[in-house]
C-alpha cells in the first residue's frame, strides 16, 4: 500500500511539473484519456445491451424449434397410424381377404318400381331417388349379409356401379305431333286411329328430357359410376306401316339391346373377376339365363335388389335379395324435390 501511495504521489508530481512547462499539451492529454475512458465506458454498455438480446432471441428461436419438433412429432404419429391402417387393408387385398362388389341398374325399371312404391303409381318429372346414397345403402345390406353367411367380417371392395338408361330421340315426338296433324287432315295416311293428346306428347316429350338430365348430370357424378345410356329406335313415317303399335294406335319404339348389354357386361365382368358379388337392380326375368351362367359357371353371387316380398323368376335365380321396402331402406334413399322443398320453407 505504501508503495503504491509512493508511485501515485511521484506520477503526480510528474503531471504537475508537465502541466507547469506545457499546459495546454497536457490538457489535451487530459482529454484524450478522459474521451478513451467514455468511450471505453460506452462500447462496455452496447456489449452489455446487445448479449442480452441475443440471449433473447436464441431462447425465442429454441423455443419455436421445440413447438415446431412437437407439431411435426404429433402429424408424424397421425401418419404413421393412417398408414398402418392402408397397410393392413392392403395386406388383407393382397391375402384375398376382401369381395369385389359391382352394381348394375336398369334405370327405367327401377324408376317404374320405385314410382309404384313411393307415388302410387304416379310418375313426376324429377325423381327423389340419392343416387348417391344408394351405393353405399347396398353395400352395407351386403356387408351384413356375408357376414352372416361366412360368420366373420368382411371386408367389400367397390367396383362402381353401371347404370343403364333408355331414352326417346326427339323424332320419335316429333312424328307423334305428325301422326296428330294427320289425324285431324287427313285420316287415310294412318295405319291405326290414333287415340293420343298433343298434351300427352308434350308430357312424354319433358318426362324424357328429365330422365336424360338425371342420366347425364346427376347419376354421372356419383363415384364409381358408369352411365350407359341407349336410345330407342324411332320408326320411319313412310315405314308406319310395318310398325308396331300399342292398342292406342301409338307406335312403338323399339328398345335397342339394352337387356343384351346388361347381360353382356354381367358376365364378361364375371369371366374377368372384376366382381364377386353382383347387384341387379331390376325386376326383368329376361336375365335369369346370364345370372345362373355367372353363379353356376362362374362361381360368383348375384344379388337381386327390387321391392316388395312377392317372388318371380329372376328373383328364385339370386343367391340373395335386397328388398328396398323392407326396414325403411327406400326411405333412406329418398331425398326431398325441389318443390317439396319449397313449400316446406314457405
Amino acid at each position: 500500500m505504501e508503495a503504491f501511495n509512493a508511485f501515485l504521489e511521484l506520477v503526480t508530481r510528474a503531471l504537475v511539473a508537465g502541466f507547469a512547462v506545457a499546459p495546454l499539451a497536457w490538457a489535451l492529454v487530459l482529454v484524450a484519456v478522459l474521451l478513451a475512458l467514455a468511450v471505453a465506458l460506452i462500447r462496455r454498455r452496447v456489449v452489455a445491451r446487445s448479449e442480452v438480446g441475443t440471449l433473447f432471441l436464441v431462447s425465442a428461436a429454441a423455443t419455436r424449434k421445440a413447438r415446431e419438433i412437437s407439431e411435426i412429432d404429433a402429424f408424424a404419429k397421425r401418419v404413421g397410424a393412417a398408414s398402418e391402417e392402408l397397410r393392413q387393408q392392403i395386406r388383407r387385398l393382397r391375402v384375398g381377404h376382401h369381395t369385389q362388389v359391382k352394381i348394375f341398374i336398369d334405370h327405367s325399371n327401377f324408376i317404374t318400381t320405385w314410382n309404384d312404391a313411393l307415388h302410387r303409381g304416379e310418375r313426376p318429372l324429377e325423381h327423389d331417388v340419392d343416387w348417391h346414397v344408394l351405393p353405399a345403402l347396398l353395400l352395407e345390406e351386403i356387408a351384413g349379409w356375408l357376414t352372416k353367411m361366412r360368420k366373420a367380417p368382411q371386408a367389400l371392395l367397390y367396383r362402381g356401379m353401371h347404370v343403364y338408361g333408355t331414352l326417346f330421340e326427339d323424332d320419335y315426338f316429333n312424328l307423334l305431333e305428325t301422326m296428330l296433324r294427320h289425324e285431324q287432315t287427313a285420316p287415310a295416311r294412318l295405319s291405326l286411329p290414333i287415340r293420343l293428346r298433343k298434351e300427352t306428347v308434350e308430357r312424354w316429350r319433358q318426362e324424357n328430357e328429365a330422365h336424360k338430365l338425371e342420366l347425364t348430370r346427376e347419376i354421372a357424378k356419383v363415384a364409381g359410376c358408369v352411365m350407359v345410356p341407349i336410345y330407342r329406335r324411332t320408326p320411319r313415317e313412310d315405314q308406319l306401316s310395318s310398325a308396331q303399335y300399342t292398342s292406342g294406335g301409338i307406335p312403338i319404339a323399339p328398345e335397342k339391346m339394352l337387356d343384351t348389354r346388361i347381360a353382356t357386361d354381367l358376365i364378361g365382368d364375371a369371366t374377368f373377376d372384376a366382381y364377386d358379388v353382383a347387384l341387379l337392380v331390376s325386376e326383368d326375368s329376361d336375365f335369369v339365363p346370364a345370372v345362373e351362367f355367372v353363379q353356376e359357371m362362374r362361381g360368383k353371387h348375384v344379388v337381386h335388389v327390387g321391392f316388395g316380398g312377392h317372388s318371380n323368376d329372376l328373383r328364385a335365380a339370386c343367391r340373395y335379395r335386397v328388398d328396398l321396402a323392407k326396414g325403411n331402406l327406400c326411405r333412406r334413399l329418398q331425398r326431398g324435390r325441389l318443390g317439396d322443398a319449397a313449400t316446406g320453407s314457405a
